[in-house]
């Protein structure tokens, strides 16, 4: 069950450690210490537009002074607004496109502006392919042949190395263990 001094302190009554019956007097005076508390916290309006990380760099009363000399005002914060409808419209089209990284050609679509109409995929410079070297027997036996390790094994991690670009992680997860076994 509540008490007096729990409905006084909802309420942001004063006499909290007065444990007596609400007063009428007691709201009534509650209006006018909400109000003092209001005006001796006075603060100004952020300007419509005018971002709070701007606002918060101007002068306040606390914490700088205000600035040695007058700047010219005429330069708003706000910038120009885009004046649309002054230029004429670029043309779009809904074009067919091939991705020189896939093998299967697949014709995939999407909108292209009129004028890069028979350029070449914009993605495609990101298509780098690694350089996997390749071995002849004679190179194997000379510079890779080792009594632990098989040339079988060899020609599966240089397979895995050039399917998955060297990215070893992947390159370990997918290792056949089960046929090539690790010698420790």
């Amino acid at each position: 069950m509540a008490t007096g001094a729990d409905v006084r302190d909802i309420l942001e009554l004063g006499g909290a450690d007065n444990d007596g019956p609400i007063s009428k007097k007691d709201l009534i005076n509650s209006d006018k210490k909400k109000s003092k508390k209001a005006a001796e916290t006075l603060t100004f309006k952020r300007p419509e537009g005018m971002h709070r990380e701007v606002y918060a760099l101007l002068y306040s009363d606390k914490k700088d002074a205000p600035p040695l000399l007058p700047s010219d005002t005429t330069q708003g914060y706000r910038t120009v607004k885009a004046k649309l409808g002054c230029k004429k419209v670029r043309p779009w089209k809904w074009m067919p496109f091939t991705n020189p990284a896939r093998k299967d050609g697949a014709i995939f679509h999407h909108w292209r502006r009129m004028a890069e109409e028979g350029k070449d995929y914009p993605f495609a410079r990101f298509n780098k392919a690694v350089q996997v070297p390749v071995y002849s027997e004679q190179e194997y036996q000379m510079h890779l042949h080792d009594d632990g390790w098989t040339k079988g094994e060899t020609d599966h991690l240089f397979d895995l190395c050039k399917r998955f670009d060297l990215r070893f992680v992947v390159i370990h997860d997918r290792y056949d263990y089960q046929q090539y076994r690790v010698k420790a």
